[in-house]
């Protein structure tokens, strides 16, 4: 699929429905989230795109999806899963995640699209309190549709024509993210693996 043609053939009614279902329905992993947020930037940058129109729907979308997760969380929780048929080792993914960072997660989720419609879902399973998820996921939101769209704005600015080649920003995007996490798995093993320097020995009471 060309996401360039699609955003600009699905409108901004298309761009906050995109972005509604992915991030409030656990089947929506397969729409383009982050690529989505990338070719909008890039297109407003080209003058084919509103910038401020496209962004009030991403964060709608994205603020509207997360709620209705949360909702479909705490109404119907883990039967939900199951009949959505998520993977389990995506549930286990997420909760591990969610234990890890805690309420940051509500932040750092949007930018990892599985996390991304999982971890309103498991906010509304578990009761978090709604005023504080809202808040929340509102700034994660907030960080996640506005930042990296205004990011790619700035550089397709700069860059003329670059909408043209969304597919190899985002291959180079990912080739830095795929080098980020190898780097993060090996480099801890790849630092044990150095022989420890022996202590020098102390001078004996006879010299």
């Amino acid at each position: 699929m060309d996401i360039s043609a699609y955003v600009q053939a699905a409108g901004y009614l298309g761009i906050f429905a995109t972005v509604f279902v992915e991030t409030g329905f656990l089947v929506g992993f397969f729409l383009p989230g982050d690529s989505l947020l990338i070719a909008v930037g890039l297109l407003a940058a080209a003058g084919k795109l509103g910038l401020s129109p496209a962004l009030l729907a991403l964060l709608l979308g994205s603020v509207l999806g997360n709620n209705l997760g949360y909702y479909l969380g705490h109404r119907l929780g883990p039967a939900l899963l199951r009949r959505a048929r998520v993977r389990e080792e995506d549930v286990e993914r997420t909760r591990r995640f969610m234990a890890r960072f805690g309420p940051l997660s509500l932040l750092l989720g949007p930018y990892v699209p599985v996390f991304r419609a999982m971890v309103p879902f498991l906010c509304g399973a578990v009761r978090m309190p709604w005023p504080r998820f809202f808040l929340l996921s509102f700034m994660g939101s907030l960080l996640w549709t506005q930042g990296l769209t205004l990011l790619a704005y700035f550089v397709g600015s700069r860059i003329p024509h670059l909408e043209r080649y969304v597919y190899l920003v985002l291959l180079a995007g990912l080739g830095f993210a795929l080098m980020l996490a190898a780097w993060r798995t090996y480099h801890p093993f790849i630092r044990g693996s150095r022989p420890v320097p022996k202590a020098p020995r102390s001078p004996s009471a006879d010299e």
